[in-house]
C-alpha cells in the first residue's frame, strides 16, 4: 500500500514570529510530509521606541522593552531602539532601507534557524515562497541559505514526483507593492511552466488567488469584491494542476474548485499571533508504472 502525502500549507505570515513558531510545531503535531510555507513572510511594520533618560517611549508613551519586543513578535513588526538624534537619521530613505534589509535578514536567518532546530527529528520537508509584499532581495537571502523560492521545484526527488510550481508576484493592486506585474503576464509565467511538466502532478503555488471564486474576496469599502487573478483562473482552468494553494487575500479563507482543480487559500490572521492554514492530503495510487495523484482531502485549520 502507497502512503498517503500530507500537506500543510501556511501563508501571509508578514513577520509573525508567534505565527510561525506555531506553524513549525502544527507541521509536527499534525505529522505532515510537506510545509509550504506562501509568499509575504516579511514585516511591514516598524516600531521605533525612543530611549530618553533611562526610560523607553513608544509613541510618546513610557514602556518595556520586553512588551514591545513581546508585541512586535506578535503582531509581525521589527523593532528599533535608539535616542531620538539616533532614530531621527531613519527618516532618510537611504538609512531606512538600510536597516530594513538587516532587520529582515536577521529575522529570516532566525527563523531558518528555529526550521532546522525544531524540525531536526522529523522528515518534514519545508518549502518557501515569496509574495507581493516582499521586497527583491528576500530572494538573495533565501537563496545564500540554500532555498529556492521561484519556479519548478520537484518535492521527493523520484521520477513520479510532485512538482511544486511558485510565483510570487500578484496583478496590480492599489498599494504599488514589491512584486506586481500585468495579468497576462502571470499567465504566461504560469503557462511555460505548465507547458514543461505534467500538471496532475503540479501543485500551483501562485500567490494571486484566482478570480472570481471564493479566495479572492477583499473587502473594499465595505463590500466584498473579486480581487484576484484572471490568469491563474485560466491556467487551473486550462491546465487542471492537481492542486493550487493560494493566499494575498487575508479575509477571504475558503477551498474551491477551478475547473477540476482543487484551490485553497487559508487566510491570514498572523498580524494577531492566529495561525491559519491549509491540511492538504493526496493518496497515491499506482497504476501499471505510473504513480497517480488525486486531492483526498482538503481543510482550513485554525490554532
Amino acid at each position: 500500500m502507497v502512503k498517503d502525502i500530507k500537506i500543510m500549507f501556511v501563508t501571509d505570515l508578514h513577520g509573525s514570529e508567534r505565527t510561525y513558531r506555531k506553524a513549525l510545531n502544527a507541521s509536527k503535531l499534525y505529522e505532515v510530509d510537506y510545509l509550504i510555507i506562501g509568499g509575504d513572510i516579511t514585516a511591514k511594520k516598524f516600531l521605533f521606541v525612543e530611549r530618553e533618560n533611562g526610560k523607553y517611549l513608544l509613541d510618546g508613551k513610557e514602556t518595556k522593552l520586553e512588551e514591545v519586543s513581546e508585541e512586535a513578535s506578535i503582531i509581525g513588526a521589527y523593532m528599533v531602539t535608539g535616542d531620538r538624534n539616533e532614530l531621527e537619521v531613519f527618516k532618510s530613505e537611504e538609512a531606512f532601507q538600510k536597516i530594513y534589509r538587516e532587520k529582515v535578514e536577521t529575522q529570516l536567518t532566525k527563523w531558518i534557524n528555529l526550521m532546522d532546530e525544531k524540525l531536526k527529528d522529523s522528515k518534514i520537508r519545508v518549502f518557501w515562497s515569496i509574495g507581493n509584499d516582499d521586497p527583491q532581495f528576500v530572494d538573495e537571502i533565501l537563496k545564500s541559505n540554500g532555498i529556492e523560492t521561484e519556479g519548478i521545484l520537484e518535492m521527493d526527488g523520484t521520477s513520479n514526483s510532485l512538482y511544486l510550481l511558485s510565483y510570487g508576484y500578484v496583478n496590480p493592486t492599489p498599494f504599488n507593492s514589491y512584486r506586481e506585474v500585468p495579468d497576462s503576464d502571470i499567465y504566461i509565467k504560469g503557462r511555460d511552466m505548465l507547458s514543461q511538466v505534467d500538471p496532475s502532478r503540479v501543485i500551483l503555488n501562485f500567490h494571486a488567488p484566482p478570480y472570481g471564486t471564493k479566495l479572492d474576496l477583499a473587502i473594499i469599502d465595505g463590500e466584498r469584491r473579486h480581487v484576484g487573478s484572471k490568469s491563474v483562473y485560466d491556467l487551473e482552468d486550462r491546465f487542471s494542476p492537481l492542486l493550487g494553494l493560494h493566499g494575498h487575500i487575508h479575509e477571504s479563507p475558503a477551498t474551491d474548485k477551478v475547473g477540476k482543480t482543487i484551490v485553497v487559500n487559508p487566510g491570514s490572521q498572523a498580524y494577531e499571533g492566529i495561525l491559519r492554514f491549509g491540511l492538504i492530503v493526496i493518496s497515491r495510487e499506482i497504476k501499471g508504472i505510473v504513480m497517480k495523484y488525486k486531492v483526498k482531502a482538503s481543510t482550513i485549520l485554525t490554532g
